[in-house]
């Protein structure tokens, strides 16, 4: 795990070829990468790659970035490729001279061969960059599903790139400008999706994208072509035999773990308590041979500790465990996180992961984690929903809560908890889907945003683009959920949480439920398979009975959660309306002074849940006061987005 940086010019201004600005941008990631840096630049110096490295793979020998064999390509990489050794073996008889034993050297010797062609033979989670001199073409990669995080800026005649936004704004001469479109995406989702980014000119790559941007000489434009590589497709006829897929599953799992287990330096896990957890744990102990270390975090506030269930889990394999009992100061913490994050972010739990990281990070680099087992295998209740939703009495209930809703919405405040269970209740599925997991409906949105940033007729409906996607190949409903989920919710949130909280301790988190050929199966199921008279993941808890202890995978559902609503009931409430009322954000014009007012007033009544919207409000101000002081005024931002 590492963090990389670089970028390609058709003209080198005296600020794209400065190695001071280089250096210090380089360094602003030198958390992902704490062992060492490496640096190459072009004698032309129109291009420049640069690497932090966490020493993961090939302790002694993996210094990035890595030349081939006549130093005409150059690589620099993050994240972990899981057959290296196969590629490797496969390589090695065609001619290619290998310099080192990292798994960050192989993609390149593969790009040799067929530039083109080669990301669909790489196996793990990984960033890459490529820069073949003689074509003078960098080519970017980004995983399968997401899990290493890849941003660029592109303004015609400068190609940045970096693990982080924080390096690219580092390097630039001036902060872009806030883009609106993103703000709004951020008020709908709590986060901002790929590929946009919350300033104007920097993007992210989306996953399973490829990159090819060729420069030229002074007077050509950079014109970057974007491919889409892989797509999480059915292939090949449904699995619903239950006692085939257990033992499908199962054997996945195993090599996935064992795959995922491959380091130089020793690998523990993050355990919760939950079933995706403690199942990873359990095939790490079986696969692994050897106990291996877990990390819990428990907290004070009743209803929010797993630490018991995370014991009784370490005892049953034996592992070296490690918890804390922690206290969380919010106003502190998302001031840190969102000097960590370079964009605004509104999942809470990152408090949570955060904090299970500076404990794993005392004792090790690596961990495995249980994520993505939700999504793969259905475990969240908007996907019972939209089965329950795509039964004949669905329609019904649908005509019902209309009715309820047409008698009862001139007499409640939108926002009331009351007629959003109705509203929601009256949707069809996959509309559903969508609506459950917004974070401001469109009503809300207007009050809070000042008049001139509400407008966003123009913005990109990206949850509709996927769920198209889906629904054109003649999927299940639920299916078309998890699908749009797995490109949006999974890499723009689980992921970076999971990425951002680490990585800032100088933590490697690997996920063993996303290997894409997990994915894959987990795509084929029988709807049956994933949710089943009320139990959710229904066939990965199959598998986990015969590793986990009954009582810890048939348990209510925690996830790993904070507090915010109890927060949000109290003082925490005064605390975010204070810092909100002399905010950048309503000093600069972006947000409605009197829509936040209201949200603070009706927060205080029992019927109303604002907690949520106020928690994304509190972390974008806080992000604001730290990033925003030199980007262009409200007025400027208007003209420039015209």
């Amino acid at each position: 795990m590492c963090g990389i940086f670089g970028g390609i010019a058709t003209r080198p201004d005296d600020w794209f070829v400065d190695p001071a600005r280089r250096d210090a941008a380089l360094d602003t990631i030198a958390h992902r990468g704490p062992d060492e840096r490496g640096l190459y630049a072009t004698a032309d110096r129109r291009a420049f790659l640069g690497h932090r490295r966490l020493s993961i793979i090939d302790l002694d020998g993996g210094h990035q970035p890595i030349a081939n064999e006549d130093k005409t390509l150059h690589v620099c990489h993050n994240g972990e490729i899981y057959n290296h050794a196969a590629l490797r073996r496969l390589l090695t008889p065609r001619g290619h001279r290998f310099r080192t034993a990292s798994d960050g050297e192989p993609p390149m010797h593969l790009y040799e061969d067929d530039a083109d062609g080669f990301p669909t033979r790489l196996e793990g989670m990984f960033a890459v960059a490529i820069l073949d001199e003689p074509r003078r073409r960098l080519t970017l990669l980004r995983d399968r599903l997401g899990i290493k995080p890849l941003y660029y800026y592109l303004d015609g005649r400068h190609l940045l790139f970096a693990s982080e936004l924080k390096a690219i704004l580092a390097m630039l001469p001036r902060r872009p400008a806030l883009s609106p479109a993103a703000l709004r995406q951020y008020l709908r989702f709590k986060y901002v999706p790929a590929p946009l980014t919350i300033f104007e000119d920097v993007y992210k790559l989306p996953p399973a994208h490829l990159l090819v941007a060729k420069y030229g000489d002074d007077s050509s434009t950079l014109r970057p072509v974007l491919r889409r590589y892989w797509d999480l497709d059915v292939a090949g006829d449904p699995i619903t035999d239950e006692r085939d897929a257990v033992e499908m599953l199962d054997a996945l799992l195993r090599e996935s773990v064992r795959s995922h287990l491959d380091s130089d330096v020793e690998v523990g896990a993050l355990l919760s308590g939950g079933v995706d957890s403690s199942l990873v744990v359990a095939l790490a102990a079986k696969v692994g041979g050897a106990p291996i270390k877990t990390f819990s975090v428990g907290f004070d506030e009743q209803g929010f500790d797993q630490l018991p269930y995370a014991r009784t889990l370490a005892e049953r394999y034996g592992t070296e465990h490690f918890e804390e009992r922690v206290r969380l100061d919010p106003m502190q913490t998302v001031a840190k996180l969102a000097r960590q994050f370079d964009e605004p972010f509104a999942d809470s739990s990152a408090l949570a992961c955060l904090r299970v990281s500076e404990v794993a990070a005392k004792h090790v680099k690596v961990v495995l984690t249980g994520d993505g087992g939700d999504e793969t295998f259905g475990g969240y209740g908007r996907y019972e929903k939209v089965l329950g939703g795509s039964a004949p009495a669905g329609s019904l209930t649908r005509w019902r809560n209309r009715a309820i809703l047409a008698s009862s919405g001139a007499m409640l405040s939108p926002e009331a908890k009351y007629l959003k269970r109705f509203r929601e209740a009256s949707l069809p599925p996959l509309r559903l889907h969508e609506v459950h997991q917004w974070l401001c409906s469109d009503w809300l949105m207007n009050k809070i945003l000042a008049p001139p940033y509400r407008d966003g007729t123009d913005d990109v409906d990206y949850f509709d683009q996927h769920r198209r996607r889906a629904a054109d190949r003649g999927w299940p409903e639920v299916a078309v959920a998890q699908y749009v989920d797995l490109c949006l919710y999974l890499p723009d949130d689980i992921l970076v949480k999971v990425d951002r909280t680490s990585m800032s301790c100088g933590l490697e988190c690997r996920v063993p439920l996303l290997d894409h050929a997990v994915a894959e199966f987990a795509m084929r199921l029988d709807p049956r398979l994933k949710v089943r008279d009320g139990v959710r993941k229904y066939l990965l808890k199959k598998v986990a009975e015969r590793y986990v202890p009954h009582g810890l995978i048939h348990r209510p559902k925690m996830g790993f959660r904070i507090p915010v609503r109890r927060w949000m009931k109290r003082e925490l409430l005064d605390d975010t309306a204070a810092l909100l009322r002399d905010g950048v954000m309503v000093r600069r014009g972006f947000l409605d002074a009197r829509g936040l007012e209201w949200m603070f007033r009706h927060q205080r009544r029992p019927w109303i849940d604002l907690a949520s919207p106020l928690w994304a409000l509190l972390f974008l101000e806080t992000w604001a006061r730290q990033y925003l002081a030199d980007t262009p005024s409200p007025a400027g931002l208007a003209r420039s987005t015209a």
